[in-house]
């Protein structure tokens, strides 16, 4: 389809208006390009904004566009403010910065600064507290943008956690940790939880046995593996197991393990499995365990040594998941070689990286 100039007239078109069909759109450079300033124009519904990043992702983790392309376009969306957009936008960004700090290391903390400068704009206006009045999809929001501070080791975030974190250690009805981001804190604190260190674990497994309430216990489960380093990670893998975790919760944590921990977890799966066939057995938890110990690594060696652990533990109840993991692993090992042959990247994320919005 060629474009004319049109006047005034948009010379951009956006197929799947408002993502009413089940299809993705490729578009061509040109295209692409001129629907990013679409966007940053502010020309495109929600609905549509979200439709052009989530065929995107799609198209890049499919090796049918460059990472380049991916980055260039998220960039736009420096002032989005749509719940589901940034949900999207957020999503994406796990799934990219694992992606990168396999394909190119060097280039990891260079996406994680992107990244934060893209959310800066939307981090700025929720703040750090409810708003009177305000949405329950702000408050959902902001959970998950300080989450992935947090995370990607944003300094001045993690200072505020920390204190913020200290406060609640002291009083823990004090409205400086509010329930809807605790869990960001959380993850916060693990973030500086080492074998010499292990006081933020501590505090953390302290709150677990003091409180009654499930949710509480669950944000708890969901960060205390989320820390770098590994001997911390081993310890709360095995805490799940233990008594004190229901065993329905044990799940949340290997859910929240960190990528530098991704063998240690592995590891720590292969030496309990006849403990946990037998605790879970052909139940819907144990395919969930292999989902969430299996599948985030990215190279074909390691899916060749899952396929080979699980070929003499094969049951029909966990055959689909183990293919699936398997399956997930190898594509996004094909996603790692794809990014490897791209030229300019690791100049590109670092001019990223200095841009501020």
């Amino acid at each position: 389809m060629e474009l004319k100039d049109a006047g005034t007239q948009p010379n951009w078109i956006k197929l799947n208006v408002e993502q009413t069909a089940f299809y993705r759109v490729q578009y061509d450079d040109e295209l692409a390009k001129r629907l990013r300033s679409a966007i940053a124009a502010g020309f495109l519904d929600a609905p549509d904004r979200f439709g052009i990043l989530d065929d995107m992702y799609a198209l890049c983790s499919a090796c049918k566009q460059p990472l380049s392309a991916l980055l260039s376009l998220m960039g736009v969306y420096h002032r989005e403010i749509d719940y589901s957009v940034l949900s999207c936008l957020i999503d994406i960004a796990y799934k990219v910065s694992s992606v990168v700090s396999d394909a190119i290391p060097q280039s990891a903390a260079d996406f994680k600064s992107f990244t934060i400068n893209l959310l800066h704009f939307e981090a700025e206006n929720l703040g750090w507290e409810p708003m009177p009045g305000e949405s329950h999809l702000n408050a959902m929001l902001r959970g998950q943008i300080l989450e992935l501070l947090a995370h990607f080791g944003h300094e001045k975030a993690k200072v505020e956690f920390i204190r913020r974190f200290n406060a609640f250690l002291n009083d823990r009805s004090t409205a400086l940790l509010p329930a809807d981001i605790r869990k960001a804190a959380y993850i916060a604190v693990m973030q500086n939880a080492t074998n010499s260190d292990k006081s933020g674990y501590d505090s953390l497994l302290r709150i677990f046995r003091e409180t009654d309430l499930s949710q509480e216990k669950v944000r708890i489960l969901s960060s205390i593996a989320s820390s770098p380093d590994s001997s911390i990670v081993r310890e709360a893998l095995d805490f799940s197991l233990s008594s004190e975790v229901r065993n329905q919760d044990a799940l949340f944590v290997l859910r929240g393990i960190s990528r530098e921990a991704r063998e240690t977890a592995w590891l720590w799966f292969k030496e309990n499995w006849e403990f946990i066939w037998k605790n879970w057995g052909s139940g819907a938890m144990t395919a969930r365990f292999i989902a969430a110990v299996a599948s985030p690594f990215s190279s074909e060696k390691k899916a060749d040594e899952i396929q080979g652990f699980f070929s003499t533990r094969l049951q029909p109840s966990i055959e689909r998941t183990v293919n699936q993991s398997i399956e997930q692993v190898r594509i996004r090992a094909q996603w790692v070689k794809h990014v490897q042959q791209q030229n300019g990247l690791v100049e590109l994320l670092k001019e990223l990286a200095r841009q501020k919005h």
